[in-house]
C-alpha cells in the first residue's frame, strides 16, 4: 500500500494552522515535502507524522488512524519478541503483533493484513521457508516485505535463507539502530 501524501492545505487543517505557516514550515526545513511539476508541495505522511513528534506537537486522530504501519512478528522466542516490540515502538505511526507459530501467523495476516512481517526461520510448526512461500505465493500477499530474522551463521544456510523470497535478513543479536533503519526501509515500499 503506498503512503498516504498530503497538501499544505490539509496539514494546516489538521494542525489548525494557517496554510502560509505549512509552507513557512517547509521553506525552513523544518518539514520534509517535495513539489509537483505544477510546483505543488506534497508531504508523506511519515514525514508529518516524524515532524510532529519532533516538534512535540500533537497528532490529529485522522492522522493516526489513516496508515498507521501494521509489523507482524513471528517468533517463538519470548526475550526476542521483548526486543523487537520495544524497539519498533521507536518508529511513529507503527502497531505490532506477535505470534509464535506458523498457523496463528497466517490467521493474522488474512485478518490484519500486515504492511511488514518480520520471521523467525525456524518456528515449531512451519519453518520459515514454508511461511515466506504461503505469503508471497498468495496474491493479496506477495508485495508484503518479508524480513527474516535469524542466527543461524552458516554461510550456505544463510544464503539458502536470503534466496528463498525473503526481501531481507537480520541475524540475532539485533543492533536496534540497523534493525529500525532496515525496517523503516521496508514499511513504505509501493
Amino acid at each position: 500500500m503506498p503512503e498516504n501524501i498530503y497538501t499544505t492545505y490539509q496539514i494546516g487543517k489538521f494542525c489548525q494552522v494557517n496554510i502560509r505557516t505549512v509552507i513557512r514550515w517547509i521553506e525552513t526545513g523544518k518539514l520534509k515535502a517535495y513539489s509537483t511539476p505544477g510546483g505543488h508541495r506534497r508531504v508523506k505522511w511519515s514525514d508529518l507524522i516524524n515532524f510532529l513528534t519532533q516538534n512535540k506537537m500533537p497528532i490529529p486522530k485522522e492522522l493516526e488512524e489513516a496508515k498507521k504501519k501494521k509489523i507482524l512478528v513471528i517468533d517463538d522466542d519470548p526475550d526476542f519478541l521483548e526486543t523487537a516490540i520495544k524497539t519498533l515502538q521507536k518508529i511513529p505511526g507503527t502497531e505490532t503483533k506477535t505470534t509464535s507459530s506458523g498457523f496463528d501467523a497466517g490467521i493474522l495476516m488474512a485478518d490484519w493484513h500486515p504492511d511488514l512481517v518480520l520471521l523467525k526461520f525456524i518456528i515449531p510448526d512451519l519453518d520459515g521457508f514454508e511461511v515466506t512461500r504461503k505469503i508471497k505465493g498468495n496474491p493479496r500477499f506477495k508485495k508484503v516485505p518479508i524480513i527474516a530474522v535469524t542466527s543461524i551463521t552458516d554461510s550456505d544456510e544463510l544464503d539458502r535463507v536470503k534466496n528463498c523470497g525473503v526481501d531481507a535478513v537480520i541475524t540475532k543479536p539485533l543492533e536496534s539502530e540497523s534493525f529500525i533503519k532496515k525496517v523503516d526501509r521496508f514499511l513504505y515500499v509501493p
